[in-house]
């Protein structure tokens, strides 16, 4: 009787301390639109609501042509570093965007309004929640926009965003992803004379 308990205990230690452990399979969901490890998590989609800056953002890619960093001599080299970087608006509150012809992020974005206590107005904030990376979230206010829709000026909202470093950008609508060409600068952003 001790020699079988005996045996089924060494049995089973012998058993439990073989067995290793197999590697887990990623957790990271792979993303069907861009191919991309989802790391982040994003909010559901919500339809954004009705307004003339919405219906601008829904139409073709916009693109930073010009990205300024209000930090002295440092703004310069962010410009050209996030030159090309584009966003692609979608009517069921997804987007995708990446720089000149790589896509690197995707999620869901958010309009509200709120008043711009410097400047009186009620301005449109978009709010970009990415399911790529949450360092990536992000939240924007439209303060102009050209009367035929063809440009915007966004400044970033720092407190409302994850990476806190002030910003301000002047974003260009484009029927396709841009191409250095496109905004005369070469691959690395630098200007071509």
């Amino acid at each position: 009787m001790i020699k079988s308990v005996l045996l089924i205990g060494f049995t089973a230690i012998m058993a439990v301390s073989a067995c290793k452990p197999e590697k887990s399979a990623s957790t990271d969901e792979v993303s069907n639109i861009t191919g991309l490890a989802k790391k982040g998590s994003a909010s559901a989609p919500v339809a954004p609501p009705n307004h003339p800056v919405v219906q601008s953002l829904l139409t073709n890619y916009w693109v930073f042509e010009h990205y300024l960093v209000p930090t002295g001599q440092d703004s310069y080299i962010k410009a050209r570093k996030n030159k090309g970087t584009w966003f692609q608006f979608q009517s069921d509150g997804t987007y995708i965007s990446g720089q000149w012809d790589k896509t690197l992020d995707e999620g869901t974005f958010f309009v509200r309004s709120e008043k711009n206590p410097y400047m009186g107005r009620i301005m449109q904030n978009v709010f970009l929640d990415s399911a790529i990376d949450d360092n990536r979230d992000v939240e924007w206010q439209i303060q102009g926009m050209s009367e035929d829709g063809g440009y915007m000026s966004w400044v970033k909202m720092a407190e409302n965003s994850v990476n806190k470093e002030p910003g301000m950008t002047k974003v260009i609508q484009m029927m396709s992803l841009p191409t250095p060409q496109a905004l005369r600068v070469d691959s690395l952003g630098n200007p071509l004379y």
